[in-house]
């Protein structure tokens, strides 16, 4: 992929080059700089206030009972298949995504998948599949990244995503565990 976007930057210079034009090219080549610069900034800020909010939210217990809320529907979901290490891996790291730190969730998450594929072997387990199925479909109760970006790109009311977004993650997430469950009959009838 790098040979491929450095092929395209070189035809770009060249042409701009063959045709008189390199001193366009090089502005443009600012402006983005400059514009990329203040996106990371603004974003920045964004990250480091809902990170702040989830640090509160920690310490003051609220992930706690959601782990705890989630264990009971996690065991029934995954029919008991799971180990304890396997389960409080992969309840904290639906949690996390829940509450919109998935930077957060992923190492939580390769250790639920490294818990979960221990006594499958090489074949991923219908557990695991599930798992990743709602993993990357993953429910939103406050999606972080994309407020950051709204709030970093001025929206006049960037919290309007927040219902938009718990609808269509729930929604998804939902038609996943069910085509997962069907896909695992079917599986265990052929």
């Amino acid at each position: 992929m790098n040979a491929v976007l450095c092929m395209m930057l070189l035809s770009g210079v060249v042409y701009a080059g063959l045709h008189g034009d390199l001193e366009t090219v090089s502005q443009a080549a600012l402006a983005g700089g400059t514009d990329a610069l203040q996106l990371v900034l603004s974003l920045m800020g964004g990250f480091m206030f809902f990170g702040g909010v989830i640090r509160v939210l920690e310490a003051s217990g609220v992930i706690s009972a959601l782990v705890k809320t989630l264990r009971r529907p996690l065991r029934w979901l995954f029919s008991g298949e799971l180990e304890q290490e396997a389960l409080e891996a992969v309840t904290e790291n639906l949690a996390a995504n829940m509450l919109g730190v998935s930077n957060a969730a992923t190492p939580m998450g390769i250790r639920a998948a490294k818990a979960m594929s221990r006594k499958g072997g090489n074949a991923p387990s219908a557990a695991l599949c599930l798992f990743l199925v709602i993993n990357a479909t993953s429910v939103q109760l406050l999606p972080t990244s994309v407020l950051a970006l709204r709030y970093a790109a001025g929206s006049a009311d960037p919290e309007r995503v927040i219902f938009p977004s718990l609808i269509a993650s729930a929604a998804s997430t939902f038609l996943g565990i069910v085509l997962c469950k069907l896909m695992e009959k079917r599986r265990g009838k052929g």
